[in-house]
């Protein structure tokens, strides 16, 4: 096995897999037991995306590990944005999940978490702002994966 400091090999580099191939088994999991109604082009109903972000344990007694811990509102909220075609924007002072929490709504409702879109930090105050371009991947578009930068 490949360690994430391994000279060679796949992961050789690597300091965290993404998302939906560290989770797959819990992906799998959901997508197989999942029998709600999806918005188009999703791989998971909003049920499920909640689920898969906030844990719990499936009828087959499969365990879904908690990826966010902290309101469960603030999540339905996200999803519910996401599901309905509207925009999601993150706002937060940095360390408070924003990234990590769009890589795995990414992960769930399109199977691919490089799809995040844009962020900046706004330098008043501290605070960061991500927006989530997850309405286009669900749609099926490609996006462009754009990392942190600094306002001008």
């Amino acid at each position: 096995m490949n360690s994430p400091t391994s000279p060679t090999g796949p992961t050789a580099g690597v300091l965290r897999a993404h998302a939906e191939d560290e989770y797959a088994a819990e992906l799998a999991a959901l997508e197989a037991a999942d029998d709600r109604p999806r918005p188009p082009r999703w791989r998971l109903s909003p049920w499920a995306v909640a689920t898969y972000l906030l844990g719990g344990t499936l009828d087959d007694g499969t365990v879904i590990t908690p990826k966010y811990v902290g309101a469960r509102r603030l999540v339905e909220i996200a999803v519910a944005s996401l599901a309905t075609d509207r925009a999601l924007l993150l706002l937060g002072v940095p360390g408070t999940a924003k990234t990590w929490m769009s890589e795995h709504l990414a992960a769930a409702i399109s199977g691919d978490s490089t799809l995040l879109v844009q962020g900046h930090r706004r330098h008043a105050g501290g605070v960061a702002a991500l927006r989530l371009g997850l309405r286009a991947a669900a749609r099926g578009g490609p996006l462009p994966v754009t990392r942190w930068s600094p306002a001008r």
